[in-house]
């Protein structure tokens, strides 16, 4: 299980460069990030600034990511951190990297979502509002799995 969320992470992180440099090609030079009531965008950003913290923020969680999967994955399992267990100690390594695959998913949806919103298409922005909701649902469902691993031990 451990293998397939790593390739999972890779993916997801293939999927944000991918979505992101897509992204700034049609990006406007002044990008809206807030909108007000009425849907009318109120704050901008450079083009350039929304990339490199685009970038920089994905390099900051997913090496964050990787140094704590190889703390926690060189800990033997009869240091009594794991309990003693090799599945908790897979467990623990495989949420992990869910999570933070879950973290790389939520940068594509806001990358695209702000990439849709700056872009002057032919639809409703609204009908790529289920985005924002995709990552927080993906988050309930990691950390329901997380309190099932800390329960079952």
């Amino acid at each position: 299980m451990l293998k397939f969320f790593r390739l999972l992470w890779v993916i997801s992180a293939l999927v944000y460069f991918a979505t992101l440099m897509l992204g700034y090609a049609y990006l406007p030079e002044s990008v809206a990030i807030h909108a007000d009531l009425e849907g009318e965008a109120d704050q901008f950003i450079e083009k350039e600034t929304f990339f490199y913290f685009g970038v920089g923020f994905f390099i900051v969680v997913n090496f964050l990511g990787s140094i704590l999967l190889s703390v926690l994955s060189s800990i033997p399992e009869t240091s009594g951190f794991y309990l003693r267990s090799e599945y908790f100690k897979e467990s623990i390594t495989s949420w992990l990297s869910s999570f933070v695959s879950i973290v790389n998913i939520f940068l594509v949806c806001a990358a695209t979502y702000i990439a849709l919103f700056n872009n002057q298409g032919d639809y409703q922005i609204s009908q790529f509002s289920w985005l924002i909701y995709v990552a927080p649902v993906l988050l309930v469902g990691d950390f329901i799995w997380l309190v099932a691993i800390i329960l079952k031990r």
